[in-house]
């Protein structure tokens, strides 16, 4: 059976969408689209995204939008990249843009994220790739610039700069072309270059690989300048640096090659590529043409039916700050068998459920800074990690579950955070697991759970337990109790009903 998936990247030069389908454990793209919205230009640290900017984003994704009517919600994938993770008006303008899109989310991801996600669409669809290559990947794109080290699909080093061909057009007054404006802007990357030479230095690789937009446009304009025949050289690139400077403005570049709609970002895009040339000492680079929307395809897909890599990550952190693999074990087996004992386990969603081991995997690890408040240490390690697979609000929405561990509860931090609770009532169900599996594990037993049973309702939790439970765990009673004050906090009611040993 044929499975239809779609994914947008939303980046600041140009909005792309790619829609694919899966058969028989094949992925055939179906349809690949661009639209060159410039969301970057006039951002200002100020008001944000300029209005002309939001403009051609909204008409662009309504266009999109039309395409996406087909296919499964769960099977699409929207990612936001350096402008929205940095505009001061983002958030609202991602309402806008969700509602554009008939409310399916938009995921805000790190630089750090984004190089990932570059990283493995370059990897599934170069077939240049030697098993036994170290690949340097680089990708110019509008707000930003990810450089990844690493071999096939294990990736070694991922950083990413704040340097786009978008953003250093503000190095051009008026997009006039002048050798000082490119001086200035080859400067203004080789200072953000130097953050990351020491990482990045030639002997730690053998080749490298561009990945499409920036890369694909110079290396289409060399090759049309006679000046390549496939690649980029230093040479090459040199010599178009020397063929735009003929030009006295960005409007008046005519070369065979050079694309309208590239006009305004082909020149700094170059003083860039040359900054990066000469300070990492590349001499030639190939050119895929993968790049972040098909990693957003292919890690969609892995998510879906095979593995997801933010169990991975979650695995990791875990171990990187010490959390003992026989706690972590226990901790799921005790929300497993709560999800078993509780009667709206069909009402949460199986992502819910994903953040809920995910969290009891992970909620002590804020014992390696201070058992004093270690609920926060823990929240804070999550939500500051770079974690693989995770994105941004992934990251702080699994923190502040983590924080809602123990001691008191503050819901109200999510709805602060824009993850209102009416939209999600899987949240409080979820935090109510938790705590009960940290009340439960605390004497370090698994088995102690079998004979409880849960219940949800709006506003309403329910917990059922023996008379004989009760007086084997008299502990754990008592902390039940506690409970009761915590949740009436935050008004959700808790009661506690008891049950006849023979039910």
């Amino acid at each position: 059976m044929k499975e239809l998936y779609a994914t947008i990247d939303l980046g600041s030069n140009s909005f792309h969408m790619l829609t694919a389908a899966l058969e028989f454990n094949e992925i055939k793209i179906l349809d690949s689209v661009s639209e060159k919205v410039m969301l970057a230009d006039g951002l200002s640290k100020q008001t944000g995204i300029s209005e002309q900017a939001k403009a051609r984003g909204l008409e662009c994704l309504e266009r999109f939008a039309q395409r996406l009517e087909s296919i499964p919600t769960e099977n699409i994938r929207i990612v936001g990249t350096n402008t929205l993770r940095a505009a001061s008006n983002s958030r609202e303008y991602i309402k806008a843009l969700e509602q554009t899109l008939n409310h399916i989310p938009i995921d805000i991801i790190s630089g750090i994220e984004e190089a990932r996600l570059i990283f493995l669409g370059v990897n599934h669809t170069w077939s240049s790739i030697r098993a036994d290559s170290k690949q340097l990947v680089i990708d110019i794109g509008g707000g930003s610039t990810e450089f990844i080290i690493g071999r096939t699909f294990s990736m070694r080093k991922a950083e990413s700069l704040r340097m786009g061909c978008v953003a250093f057009r503000r190095y051009f007054i008026d997009d006039q072309i002048t050798e000082a404006f490119f001086d200035k802007a080859e400067r203004a990357a080789e200072v953000q270059l130097a953050n990351i030479l020491t990482d990045f230095k030639p002997k730690l690789w053998t080749n490298v690989v561009g990945s499409a937009g920036t890369f694909k446009a110079i290396e289409q304009l060399a090759i049309r300048q006679g000046l390549t025949e496939e690649g980029i050289s230093f040479e090459a690139l040199m010599e178009l640096k020397n063929r735009l400077l003929d030009f006295d403005s960005m409007d008046a570049i005519e070369l065979d090659g050079l694309k309208e709609l590239r006009k305004k970002t082909i020149v700094p895009g170059v003083a860039i590529a040359v900054a990066i040339f000469k300070l990492l000492k590349i001499e030639h680079m190939q050119l895929s043409r993968g790049g972040l929307r098909e990693g957003i395809l292919y890690d969609l897909i892995g998510r879906r039916h095979s593995e997801d890599v933010r169990e991975r990550s979650i695995t990791a952190l875990s171990k990187r700050y010490g959390q003992h693999i026989s706690r972590i074990k226990l901790n799921r087996t005790v929300v497993n068998t709560l999800l078993e004992r509780s009667e709206f386990e069909s009402t949460i969603s199986e992502e819910s459920k994903r953040f809920l081991l995910w969290a009891a995997s992970c909620s002590q690890i804020g014992l390696a800074i201070s058992h004093s408040q270690y609920q926060n240490h823990s929240a804070y390690l999550i939500a500051n990690s770079e974690l693989h697979g995770f994105t941004i609000k992934e990251r702080k929405i699994l923190a502040e579950i983590v924080k809602n561990h123990r001691r008191k509860i503050k819901l109200s931090s999510f709805e602060h955070m824009g993850f209102e609770r009416q939209a999600t009532p899987s949240l409080i169900p979820v935090i109510f697991i938790l705590r009960l599996c940290f009340i439960i594990t605390q004497n370090g037993k698994k088995n102690q759970c079998k004979q409880l049973a849960l219940s949800f309702h709006p506003e309403q939790l329910i917990i059922r337990l023996t008379q004989s439970w009760i007086n084997e765990h008299p502990l754990i009673y008592d902390s039940l109790f506690q409970e009761k004050k915590y949740w009436n906090a935050n008004n959700v009611e808790f009661d506690i009903e008891l049950l006849t040993d023979s039910s």
